[in-house]
């Protein structure tokens, strides 16, 4: 890693510290990208691009011929970890700057006032319904140049959010409604997801109409996205109605 490199990474863990230390009692942590967070986003997103691809994602990764070669092995069914050395070093040597991702951690960091309080909302409604929102301590926020609009790890509590040099994200100005969209994933995840066996464009239609009901008058932007069922769309038009989504869920459940 190049010295100025070095000194970058140095100054932003110092600002999100600082970011961090003035709002302890907040459960969502922004966290500095490293070279190999960023390589296996790289990887995941090359492993899975068939599937993106048939769900009409709109995908981003590096131009460069050794991407282009791995995509050809995921599509014919060769690529796998021993490929992860090779991304590596192309993003070590070639690709990683951390200053990159720094107007997109100061845009997230200013809304955690925000972000928290939908989430404390969740946690105070919760124990009313009939199915459990799976809820971390402390989400952490992660960055990434390269992959889809947002992604999540249901075991870990971390949220992955698409980015670029100027600060912008997919789909949306305010990351806000990625970052609570993909919380929601989490939550549902074991209790809703797994539970009914959802196809993914289910899932994706159950979270996105969660976050519109609870939190429309604080996200005005949200939408809903074109997917799965909307039969389903006349059981769930309030907010009192998420107390019964286990029980709608199992209607339309594959």
């Amino acid at each position: 890693m190049r010295l100025s490199q070095s000194i970058l990474i140095l100054v932003l863990l110092a600002t999100v510290s600082s970011c961090n230390s003035q709002t302890s009692q907040h459960r969502i942590e922004i966290v500095p990208p490293t070279i190999e967070q960023e390589a296996s986003s790289i990887w995941r997103t090359i492993n899975d691009i068939t599937f993106l691809e048939e769900q009409g994602y709109t995908i981003r990764l590096p131009e460069d011929p050794l991407i282009d070669s791995l995509i050809v092995k995921s599509k014919n069914g060769s690529f796998g970890n021993e490929d992860f050395s090779a991304i590596y070093t192309l993003v070590e040597t070639g690709i990683f700057n951390p200053i990159d991702y720094q107007k997109a951690m100061e845009r997230v960091n200013n809304q955690i006032d925000l972000i928290q309080t939908l989430v404390n909302e969740i946690d105070s409604k919760r124990s009313e319904w009939d199915w459990n929102f799976n809820m971390f301590d402390t989400y952490q926020i992660l960055f990434t140049l390269y992959g889809t609009g947002g992604s999540y790890d249901p075991d870990k509590g971390t949220v992955t959010l698409l980015t670029n040099q100027e600060g912008g994200f997919m789909n949306y100005e305010n990351p806000a409604n990625t970052i609570i969209h993909e919380i929601t994933h989490m939550g549902l995840e074991s209790s809703i997801v797994q539970r009914h066996n959802l196809s993914h464009g289910m899932k994706e239609r159950v979270v996105d109409t969660f976050v519109y009901l609870m939190f429309k008058d604080k996200l005005p932007e949200y939408k809903i996205q074109n997917m799965g069922n909307t039969e389903i769309d006349s059981y769930l038009k309030t907010k009192a109605d998420l107390a019964s989504l286990n029980a709608i869920v199992s209607k339309f459940s594959d």
